[in-house]
């Protein structure tokens, strides 16, 4: 359910999403909308600016007076507020994402979660086993289903073909959970994408290496940061953006981040809305407090442990490979459902 979170969250709130007019102009620029946003004592932390006019642009922003956080979709052209998305919604699928990740119990729930998926992956594995035939006469009863049988094979028949079936990609979808849930899985998945390891604890030396080259780039990347904070300067969005344009000359979503206290860069991120990876793969172009270039970080000029820690995630819920991708994973979970039932009754029949 959750993987389904932004098409579920869209349609309830239809009318703030998506612009209800198809006429497009010109795009209204982000230093107007930052304009209108301080007039009412409302700073600006994100703007969102879809790949067409179907949609309407997201503002996030932080409220001076009230001391709070929240956001609103305006008119892509016009600027004028629509409204802002249901924070029930939100809360709703932030509530069905903490259920999946620990139970909402915590560390406890972690772990609970964590060796139900080793479970899993061994069941998986010994199922993969126990399917093979034993002589090529059964090869061709594995791959289907024999619905004109007795109940009895038929239930064994959707258990062995359809775990079968949905095996690897059973398979995937738990190794990226254990991903999340363990350190040394990650470790072990990263450094066989040729990344550094997350643990190395084999070699102390090694390891007091890596920990003082670590310790290094996170003090320069502090110092960095402490001078970008004494910088001031009245940085044009508009400039930003159409610098980043120009070096990210694709049509896709582009996001404005401006400076916070932790982050005192301004980036601007694109996500191409073209081939398999539309949905997730983005394009990062960095700036200093003072507007100045810093950084354009390309995703595919980065390596394979890196790209894989990147979308992690989507590649975990299907997103990677947008709506049909999302479509596919819940029909496979689905099948993975029923193994257990499907079990079950052929562990009972047996008695």
């Amino acid at each position: 359910m959750y993987s389904f979170k932004t098409q579920i969250s869209e349609l309830l709130n239809y009318e703030v999403v998506f612009n209800q007019e198809t006429k497009q102009t010109d795009w209204i620029q982000p230093d107007q909308i930052k304009t209108n946003f301080q007039q009412k004592s409302q700073n600006i932390t994100n703007i969102i600016y879809p790949s067409d006019f179907s949609r309407n642009i997201l503002v996030a922003y932080h409220d001076i007076e009230e001391e709070f956080d929240g956001h609103y979709y305006i008119h892509p052209s016009t600027g004028e507020i629509i409204g802002s998305s249901s924070r029930s919604t939100g809360a709703f699928f932030d509530l069905m994402k903490s259920i999946h990740k620990n139970l909402l119990l915590g560390k406890v729930g972690n772990h609970l979660v964590g060796i139900s998926i080793l479970i899993f992956v061994i069941l998986l594995i010994s199922g993969l086993v126990l399917w093979f035939p034993k002589n090529k006469k059964q090869w061709k009863q594995g791959f289907k289903i024999k619905w004109s049988a007795k109940w009895a094979r038929v239930v064994y028949d959707l258990h062995n073909t359809l775990g079968f079936y949905t095996f690897l990609l059973l398979l995937f979808i738990s190794i990226t959970g254990l991903y999340v849930s363990y350190a040394w899985v990650k470790s072990a998945v990263v450094v066989s994408l040729g990344g550094q390891p997350v643990l190395n604890a084999s070699n102390a030396e090694a390891m007091k290496g890596e920990l003082s080259n670590v310790f290094a780039s996170f003090l320069e990347e502090s110092m960095d940061n402490q001078e970008e904070k004494k910088k001031e300067a009245n940085v044009s969005l508009n400039t930003l953006l159409k610098d980043a344009s120009q070096r990210l000359p694709y049509k896709g979503i582009t996001t404005i981040q401006l400076p916070t206290e932790d982050n005192p860069l301004y980036q601007i991120t694109k996500i191409k809305q073209e081939g398999i990876f539309s949905a997730v793969v983005p394009d990062h172009v960095k700036y200093g407090k003072d507007g100045k270039f810093k950084k354009l970080v390309l995703f595919s000029d980065q390596s394979i442990a890196d790209q894989f820690m990147e979308v992690s995630l989507p590649l975990h819920t299907g997103e990677i490979l947008g709506l049909s991708g999302i479509i596919l994973y819940f029909i496979v979970t689905m099948i993975a459902c029923s193994l257990p039932v499907t079990g079950i009754l052929i562990w009972v029949k047996k008695l």
